[in-house]
């Protein structure tokens, strides 16, 4: 075990028998810390960095994305990622509807949907976008199988049942509506389209009537079972963001009491968030991730070029795996004072998308499910923060992490466990941020643990 250690772990300082020039030298050969946890290093400490670690890009099975106050709707292609294609589906139902407030000669004039932006893009906003808007076929009903089934299967995503980024429903072949534009996503604007004259001139008819399916929500939902957004198939370079408030609006004409033409609007509005989810979907070839799936989940950094990739919403992750921790972890006449994972990002593989600001570690059990978010107990950190420009000569940007508490319990709360690092839960299941991130190996931007000890026998 003693021989093993001494070749994971270098640049150790040699101890001399006169304690004048121990001091002297311990000072002097003590690497210096490019990053570091705002600890003082005491006399006698070792600092390593050579941890074999292996990383690879992982896919998640699925991501809940119902729910999350946000419709994504675009496409984009991303020279490192793919085709990245996101549709919305939701429903609405009357609101406040009555049809004694309507006049006997009040006419129908339009419908149209409003989409308000939500401030999130993806992409090049530049460029034109088209949107289709398609009747569902069936109504949104939760599945009435699945979810998890076994506590082995329990993971960080699990809350019952509910709508996944690989849920996709039968809509009708004709659209009710499209429309072409160019994204203002900044612009707090609001998105209005029409619909075809004879899906609002039904409606209104069922309004006039007074038609049940009005009165009852759970009847207009058996009649007008949902909509999705879907985006053009050849227009566009980015995935917008609207909020959950999408609304489908009447308008109509009515002559008043003193003869004037006036106008009014009934509105059905987006019924119940938990039944409104985006459908995500990823077309691979021709990248360095052509041969992931949900088959083979995993492709290592040695065939990607050592690079590693992180995305929402398709739900990729890079997986971070040190093999020797039990016996870092019990290195021999030493203790651990404490240990950082520094994340290092390769110059031009980002330039094009914000680099995110926090990432997080998911702890990932032996099946690969992601059971906890991890955080180091010594210094209550939760997230990795991104830093500026390390001045090593290798990176521009990075993160860091404390590992200390990771490592000294790998023997026992993490045994047989692995890292995922993820965007944080929140934004991986509502939003398409990516990064893309080097490895061990990786000589423009590796991945290193540097690990502090004391020595316990000066």
């Amino acid at each position: 075990m003693f021989k093993l250690s001494k070749q994971l772990l270098k640049r150790q300082c040699s101890r001399l028998s006169f304690p004048g020039i121990l001091i002297v030298f311990l000072l002097s050969c003590q690497k210096q810390d490019d990053v570091g946890l705002g600890m003082q290093e005491h006399l006698g400490t070792d600092v390593t960095d050579t941890a074999t670690i292996y990383t690879s890009t992982f896919l998640l099975d699925s991501l809940p994305t119902a729910g999350k106050g946000v419709m994504l709707v675009g496409r984009i292609a991303d020279p490192e990622l793919g085709n990245i294609q996101s549709s919305s589906y939701f429903q609405v139902a009357p609101d406040g509807i009555s049809p004694s407030a309507l006049s006997d000669d009040a006419k129908f004039d339009s419908v149209r949907v409003k989409l308000k932006y939500s401030g999130y893009y993806y992409g090049d906003t530049s460029v034109t976008q088209e949107i289709s808007i398609y009747k569902l076929k069936n109504r949104i009903s939760l599945p009435t199988s699945g979810g998890i089934k076994e506590p082995e299967e329990e993971n960080v995503f699990s809350g019952g049942q509910t709508f996944y980024n690989r849920t996709k429903l039968e809509h009708e072949s004709d659209p009710v509506g499209k429309i072409s534009f160019k994204p203002r996503p900044a612009s707090q604007d609001t998105l209005v389209f029409r619909l075809n004259q004879s899906v609002g001139s039904e409606l209104f008819s069922l309004i006039k009537d007074g038609s049940s399916l009005i009165s009852s929500s759970e009847e207009f939902l058996d009649y007008f079972k949902g909509l999705v957004l879907v985006p053009g198939s050849d227009k566009g370079n980015a995935v917008i963001g609207y909020t959950d408030t999408a609304e489908v609006k009447i308008y109509y004409s009515y002559a008043s009491a003193d003869g004037f033409l006036k106008r009014g609007e009934l509105k059905f509005s987006l019924n119940n968030n938990s039944y409104q989810f985006n459908n995500i979907t990823a077309d691979r070839s021709g990248t360095k991730l052509k041969n992931i799936s949900l088959i083979n989940h995993e492709v290592p950094a040695s065939q990607t070029s050592e690079l590693s990739y992180i995305q929402g919403g398709t739900g990729l992750v890079t997986k971070i795996h040190i093999p020797y921790l039990g016996y870092i972890a019990k290195r021999e006449n030493s203790a651990i004072n404490k240990a950082e994972l520094i994340i290092r990002i390769p110059p031009g593989y980002n330039d094009l998308f914000t680099l995110p600001s926090q990432l997080v570690l998911l702890v990932a059990n032996e099946n690969n499910k992601p059971v906890s978010i991890l955080s180091d107990s010594r210094t209550s950190v939760s997230s990795l923060s991104l830093q500026n420009s390390l001045n090593d000569g290798m990176g521009t940007a990075y993160y860091t992490f404390p590992l200390t508490d990771y490592v000294t319990k790998s023997s026992t709360v993490y045994l047989n466990t692995s890292l995922f690092l993820s965007l944080p839960v929140a934004d991986l299941q509502k939003s398409l941020g990516r990064l893309v991130i080097g490895s061990a190996s990786n000589i423009r931007a590796n991945i290193q643990l540097k690990i502090t000890y004391t020595n316990l026998n000066l």
